[in-house]
């Protein structure tokens, strides 16, 4: 999609977006309110990284922002019925995100993730999971939407078990759900687990299984296009520089027409007993690929190699956007590669966030219309 859709008119949808990194999440939001013919207004963006919320705000022109870390916002326990100072502050300085329809977020996964290996599933970057609970007490949303990594049912902490029992003791009915991107329309092999919680009625996961498709896009229906875009002079349009090392093994990939980097050409630690077999792999044109991370500009990070390019490289931005399903109008403003494959790498694919929202909007709908 090149041109940016047009805003509907009427009574919006409101929203409010925690962690909401350059806008994946509500990006989806707003796509599923224009395919429902309704309007969405952002009411308060919140995330610690300024550029990230700069990106978020030329695209989805929030009514408010907030950068800085979420307890600046909501720092009482989930639970505590006497609001703090900061909450206090917080409820008076966005009066317009109180009681919005939607409250969505996805805190921090890498607590949470199988590749932290140090501090797997007790990560204290878990515990913000729960802040989008205590946001949900201050705010009182119709619907909440909370996003991460699949292996956060197993924290330490067990925050999915405890924000579940509360929001029910709150009145909320939730639900929640593993879903494969792949499943509907993001051409990407990415895990991620959902819950929602509404005041009106039950979400119905059932209604996104029904629209899911067991036909899966490739990468080749992504970013086949962009192959003659590609410009050295840009860093959207531009792949990372390899060290001399790497771009050997990429171009032996392509030369010998391989697609897995034989042990002998690996680096030591990756020959023997390693457990990731697809770093320095060479992605495949037919099929989705693996799971885009910021780290998709290095080889030694994943499959992340073009399947077709000579010299051999890396994706692009523009490519690994293409692939998270950000369309083409999506201005990331790009400045340096670093700060661009983070956020597209953290993003939630708006394909998938899309199809989540449905079911968060369904569960509220009929509410709304009757106001």
């Amino acid at each position: 999609m090149k041109n940016r859709p047009r805003s509907r008119t009427g009574k919006p949808v409101r929203s409010v977006d925690l962690f909401a990194g350059c806008g994946g999440l509500s990006l989806g939001v707003t796509e599923s309110c224009r395919r429902l013919g309704l309007n969405h207004s952002i009411e308060l963006a919140s995330d610690w990284d300024e550029k990230a919320i700069s990106v978020f705000s030329t695209n989805l022109r929030p009514n408010s922002t907030h950068i800085g870390d979420i307890k600046s916002l909501f720092d009482g326990e989930i639970g505590q019925e006497k609001l703090t100072t900061r909450e206090k502050e917080t409820k008076a300085k966005f009066p317009n995100a109180i009681k919005p329809d939607i409250l969505s977020g996805g805190p921090p996964c890498q607590g949470h993730s199988d590749l932290n290996n140090h501090t797997r599933r007790g990560d204290p970057r878990n515990s913000l999971y729960l802040r989008m609970v205590r946001a949900t007490e201050i705010l009182s949303p119709n619907c909440l939407i909370i996003e991460n990594v699949p292996t956060v049912i197993h924290s330490k902490e067990k925050v999915v078990q405890i924000a579940t029992e509360h929001l029910k003791n709150l009145g909320y009915f939730v639900e929640s759900k593993i879903l494969w991107a792949n499943k509907f329309g993001v051409p990407q092999k990415r895990k991620r687990h959902f819950l929602v919680a509404s005041k009106i009625r039950k979400p119905e996961f059932g209604n996104i299984d029904e629209l899911g498709t067991n036909k899966d896009m490739t990468l080749r229906w992504a970013i086949e296009d962009l192959e003659d875009s590609y410009d050295p002079e840009t860093v959207f349009d531009s792949s990372a520089t390899p060290s001399t090392e790497n771009q050997n093994r990429m171009n032996w990939l392509i030369e010998n027409e391989q697609w897995n980097l034989p042990n002998r050409l690996r680096p030591p630690c990756h020959q023997q007993g390693h457990n990731y077999p697809a770093v320095y792999g060479r992605m495949y044109w037919d099929q989705p690929c693996s799971t885009i991370t910021r780290g998709f500009g290095s080889t030694g990070q994943g499959r992340f190699m073009h399947p077709a390019a000579y010299p051999g490289r890396t994706l692009t931005p523009h490519e690994a956007a293409r692939v998270q399903t950000f369309p083409d109008w999506f201005n990331f403003k790009v400045q340096l590669r670093g700060s661009v494959s983070k956020m597209i790498g953290n993003a939630v694919p708006p394909f998938l966030s899309m199809h989540v929202s449905l079911v968060a909007i369904t569960s509220i709908k009929h509410h709304n219309d009757e106001d």
